[in-house]
C-alpha cells in the first residue's frame, strides 16, 4: 500500500493560472517560449526552462529570485491547511479525473509500490534535483497511474460537482480544471479510499521521482524521515482513462545506405508496400515508413525471432532491435544523434514535415504500447527502450507546487 497523504500545496493566487502554468516543453519551439515570456512575466517557465540562460552560472539565482518575487507579490501562495486536489483534464474526445496528493519515497524504495517503466540518465536526474533544491520546491507533479476502482471513481465525480478553484484552456487547448478539497469529511472519506490502491505507476516523470530521491537520501538536507524532503507530489489518474499515443520517430540519415540497399535489408524481417495513403498503425506488427515523399506499410513477419519476454515483443523494441540498431547503426537512442522523436499527438503531418525539409532522412509512425503493457513491464522490474511511452494529455506543471519547506 503506498502511503498517501494530503498537502498544503502552493497555488496561483494574485495571477490567472492560466498565466503561470508550463505547456509541455514539446509543444514549445525557442520562438514560441520567447513569446511566452513576454506575454507572461510571472511563467513559471523562467523558472524551468529560461531562454538562452540554462547555461549560465547565474541561472539558478534569476530561478530562486524569481520565485522569490512571485511569493512576495502574492502571485502564488501556499494554502493554510493540507488538502487533496481533484484534476480534470478535458480535449474534445477525453476526459480523466484524477487526484493530486504527496506519497513517502520510502515506500517506493522499501515495498516497491510505486513503479516505473523507463531507464534514467545522472546527469539529467542531479540538474531536477538541483533545480528542485534550489528553490526547495517540486514545480511539476508525476504523473501516475493506478488500477481502476469504481469506488474511487465515482467519488472524484461527486467531489466535481461543485464549484471549481480553476477552469482554463491550456496552451494545447486542453481543458483543466482542478478543485481543492479540504472538507475533512471529504478528506477522510478519499483518505479511506485511495487506500485500496496497491501500486502506482509512473506515466511521466521518472527524472523527477529519481530526483526525489536523491534528495531524500541527503541526510544533510533531509533530517528526519517524516520531514517534507521525504514526499513526492503526484497527479495520478485512472489506468483506462490515461491515454497513450504513438511515439514516433525520425532517422536523419540512412547510415551510408542508398534507399534501395536499405529496403532489400529491411525486406528480410519486414514485408513492405507503397502506400497512397498516409499509415497509422492500426494494430501491433505493423509500422509506417515515410521516405522522399511517399508512404509505406510495413508489417514484421518473423515473429518466431521474437523472444518469450515482454519487452522483445514490443513493437518500439522489434523496429529498434530488427532495422534502427543493425541496418541505421542506432546503438543507443538516448544519445545518439541520428534520431529524433515526435509524440503522435502531433499528428503524421509533423513525421512529413520534418523529413521534408531534411533530405535524406526517414520517419517511421509506430502502434501506440497499451497501458496493460507498461503495468507488466513495471511489475516485472523491467524498462523499455527511450521514449517508448507518449502520455497526453498530460497534468500541467504550475497548477499547484509542492514547497518543501513547512513555512
Amino acid at each position: 500500500m503506498v502511503d498517501i497523504k494530503p498537502f498544503r500545496g502552493t497555488r496561483p493566487y494574485g495571477e490567472k493560472a492560466e498565466n503561470l502554468i508550463v505547456p509541455s516543453t514539446d509543444y514549445l519551439t525557442e520562438e514560441k517560449k520567447l513569446d511566452l515570456f513576454e506575454k507572461n512575466y510571472w511563467n513559471y517557465l523562467k523558472i524551468l526552462n529560461p531562454v538562452g540562460q540554462t547555461k549560465e552560472k547565474d541561472s539558478l539565482k534569476i530561478a530562486k529570485d524569481h520565485f522569490k518575487e512571485m511569493k512576495i507579490n502574492n502571485i502564488i501562495k501556499k494554502d493554510i491547511i493540507p488538502q487533496y486536489y481533484i484534476y480534470r483534464i478535458k480535449t474534445d474526445h477525453h476526459a480523466q479525473i484524477g487526484f493530486m496528493a504527496i506519497a513517502d519515497i520510502n515506500k517506493f524504495l522499501i515495498n516497491k509500490c510505486i513503479r516505473g517503466h523507463e531507464l534514467t540518465y545522472s546527469q539529467r536526474t542531479n540538474e531536477r534535483a538541483e533545480q528542485m533544491l534550489n528553490i526547495n520546491t517540486q514545480i511539476g507533479p508525476i504523473y501516475a497511474t493506478y488500477s481502476d476502482d469504481n469506488e474511487i471513481d465515482d467519488y472524484l465525480f461527486q467531489l466535481t460537482l461543485t464549484t471549481p478553484q480553476y477552469d482554463f484552456l491550456a496552451f494545447d487547448k486542453s481543458k483543466h480544471t482542478l478543485w481543492c478539497i479540504n472538507d475533512e469529511f471529504d478528506i477522510e472519506t478519499l483518505s479511506r479510499l485511495i487506500k485500496k490502491i496497491k501500486c502506482l505507476y509512473i506515466a511521466d516523470g521518472h527524472h523527477r521521482m529519481a530526483a526525489m530521491r536523491i534528495i531524500s537520501d541527503n541526510k544533510e538536507i533531509n533530517k528526519s524521515s517524516n520531514s517534507e524532503y521525504s514526499y513526492f507530489m503526484f497527479a495520478a489518474f485512472p489506468a483506462s482513462k490515461s491515454k497513450i499515443y504513438d511515439y514516433n520517430r525520425v532517422i536523419k540519415s540512412l547510415n551510408g545506405l542508398s534507399f534501395n540497399d536499405f529496403l532489400s535489408r529491411i525486406k528480410i524481417n519486414f514485408e513492405i508496400n507503397e502506400s497512397e495513403n498516409k499509415i497509422r498503425p492500426m494494430s501491433k506488427r505493423n509500422f509506417g515508413m515515410y521516405f522522399n515523399k511517399k508512404w509505406y506499410s510495413l508489417r514484421f513477419k518473423n515473429e518466431n525471432l521474437l523472444k518469450e519476454s515482454i519487452i522483445s515483443k514490443l513493437d518500439i523494441n522489434i523496429i529498434d532491435e530488427f532495422c534502427f540498431k543493425p541496418i541505421l547503426g542506432i546503438k543507443d537512442a538516448n544519445t545518439d544523434d541520428n534520431i529524433r522523436f515526435i509524440a503522435g499527438s502531433h499528428g503524421l503531418e509533423a513525421l512529413e514535415k520534418k523529413v521534408d525539409e531534411n533530405n535524406g532522412s526517414i520517419a517511421f509512425s509506430i502502434f501506440p504500447t497499451n497501458i496493460n503493457d507498461v503495468i507488466e513491464v513495471a511489475d516485472n522490474n523491467l524498462t523499455m527502450p527511450p521514449k517508448s511511452t507518449w502520455f497526453d494529455p498530460k497534468p500541467l506543471d504550475g497548477l499547484v507546487v509542492y514547497e518543501f519547506e513547512k513555512k
